[in-house]
């Protein structure tokens, strides 16, 4: 498969009026599904930018290259791992996944802030490349222990998939699982660029929240005490 500005422009021309209408039904609705509802639009921020590293590449252009990757990495390892358990934090009823999605929020924040706070100070850390017709994102990190990077990846994994997984709603949980089965194939097929390829799965992916508000997902029901104290 290969991938392209026009690959990456495409879905995001899709997932932005998406976003845009779930946000909407989920305003009218539940309000805690906001953050799901959020999640085309992100996606579809996230694949205009990396169109944007597309066509700097193409145009031999620098300085468009380095502000785009560093506009994707802030996505990807970023701003997904605090959102993804956010968002399963503002939906959950059970009282002990909440407790976990709290820590995962945490988690989430420490790994955005190992990755990209070095790469504020040090912008030259990432450099973007063309593998397999894939962008390679190459971030150094601070730690390039074996062992080290082996945890770092896990609980980057951890922290985006468990949410999605383990989230009590049933009809969420199969957002998990298409994340999850994009990153099989990633890892069979594309693992040289496997950030920018699972990204880009996971915003096809990010349609079927379209779905899952087209099924009223988010309508205004009775909720359980726990989650009716935060209402807005």
């Amino acid at each position: 498969m290969c991938f392209s500005a026009t690959a990456s422009f495409t879905i995001s021309a899709a997932l932005l009026p998406m976003g845009g209408w779930c946000i909407n039904k989920a305003w009218q609705g539940d309000r805690h599904y906001l953050p799901l509802a959020a999640f085309p639009l992100a996606f579809g921020i996230q694949q205009a930018i990396e169109g944007m590293v597309w066509l700097g590449l193409d145009a031999h252009n620098s300085a468009m290259v380095a502000t785009a990757a560093t506009g994707f990495i802030f996505f990807s390892h970023g701003f997904w791992l605090v959102w993804t358990p956010f968002m399963a934090l503002m939906i959950e009823t059970r009282s002990r996944f909440r407790q976990l999605w709290q820590i995962m929020i945490l988690v989430g924040m420490l790994l955005a802030a190992y990755f990209l706070v070095p790469l504020a100070l040090n912008p030259t850390w990432l450099t973007v490349t063309i593998q397999e017709r894939s962008l390679t994102y190459i971030l150094q990190d601070l730690a390039s222990h074996p062992i080290l990077e082996a945890l770092g990846r896990s609980l980057y994994i951890s922290t985006i998939l468990a949410p999605l997984l383990l989230v009590h709603q049933s009809a969420v949980q199969g957002l998990g699982w298409l994340v999850l089965g994009a990153l099989v194939i990633v890892s069979r097929f594309f693992s040289a660029a496997s950030v920018s390829v699972w990204c880009y799965f996971a915003a096809v992916a990010s349609l079927y929240v379209g779905y899952l508000f087209s099924q009223d997902i988010a309508e205004e029901r009775s909720l359980p005490e726990e989650r009716q104290t935060m209402n807005p």
